[in-house]
């Protein structure tokens, strides 16, 4: 079996389901969570503290349709009617799932969880732990005030950008944009964000998109722009563009000299773009809502 067929099956809910059945039968009372791709990078953690159940297991569903497809399976089938099952999805630029009945899923309030990393509260937990600067260290404020800076350079250079792959969700246009890389559209520097795309440049980029007017774009904007961009806006840009700034800034906190430290703190933290979900994990917002959510499931039940 190819890599990209087993990928497929793994993320077909009737595998899941399989895998699911195998465990079951050993572990009826473990806490069943089932993910997104590689989320529980990010939600382990969180399961371990505020949970802490005796007995977890993970499964990856591939992508939001493959949680949703799992839920609908185990819902429908009496025997798992006393499941502890969680569910993680994100929200994307998809409609909200909050209207509807599935009050067992957990949805980002955010795009994805990618979002919890890229907060100004965030990044000043980097700055604490791994620069080893504190509120009263002037490094501690600059470095605060160049990343909301930057980040609001960032927003506005990928805001167009981000409302036009709106709209073309919104038109279930066939866009791959799963290892899309920001750096095609911007180029991040600490001294400023510069754009390097227009519309036309999407236009011929995505083959398969479809034509958004004016009006349209404009609505979408007005969307997005409601909430908080850190929040609303696409996660794997938003964590990228964290990424590059701290690469950028440890390799000025190792200079002798450099306008964004008063000296030389020679950082030895190692960041990789393909880590980056699990090595920043400790610092990433936990928002109240999964707080509550993870407090839900009964921990008293004995495996």
């Amino acid at each position: 079996m190819s890599v990209e067929n087993l990928r497929i099956s793994r993320s077909n809910p009737v595998a899941i389901f399989t895998e699911f059945t195998r465990f079951y039968k050993k572990y009826k009372f473990a806490l069943y969570c089932f993910f997104e791709g590689e989320d529980s990078k990010y939600f382990g953690i969180r399961i371990s503290n505020i949970s802490r159940p005796e007995k977890d297991i993970y499964l990856s569903c591939g992508g939001k349709a493959g949680v949703l497809g799992i839920h609908r399976m185990l819902l429908a089938r009496k025997e798992y009617e006393n499941i502890r099952a969680a569910y993680f999805i994100d929200k994307d630029f998809d409609v909200s799932i909050r209207a509807s009945n599935l009050s067992q899923i957990y949805e980002t309030p955010c795009y994805s969880i990618e979002n919890f990393y890229t907060s100004s509260k965030c990044f000043s937990r980097i700055l604490k732990s791994e620069f080893k600067l504190t509120e009263i260290n002037e490094d501690f404020d600059k470095c605060i005030s160049l990343y909301i800076k930057l980040q609001e350079e960032f927003h506005d250079a990928v805001e167009l950008l981000n409302v036009w792959i709106a709209c073309q969700r919104q038109n279930s246009s066939k866009l791959n944009i799963s290892d899309l890389s920001i750096l095609r559209f911007v180029n991040i520097d600490l001294d400023k964000i510069t754009v390097r795309y227009t519309i036309d440049d999407l236009y011929t980029r995505f083959e398969n998109s479809s034509a958004i007017s004016q009006e349209k774009l404009d609505a979408k904007k007005a969307e997005l722009l409601a909430s908080n961009r850190q929040k609303s806006f696409r996660g794997k840009f938003e964590i990228e563009f964290l990424f590059k700034v701290l690469l950028k800034l440890i390799e000025e906190s190792n200079k002798d000299s450099s306008p964004y430290f008063t000296k030389k703190l020679a950082v030895k933290f190692s960041l990789q773009k393909n880590n980056i979900i699990s090595a920043l994990s400790q610092y990433a917002d936990t928002p109240d809502c999964l707080h509550i959510y993870l407090k839900s499931f009964d921990l008293n039940q004995a495996i």
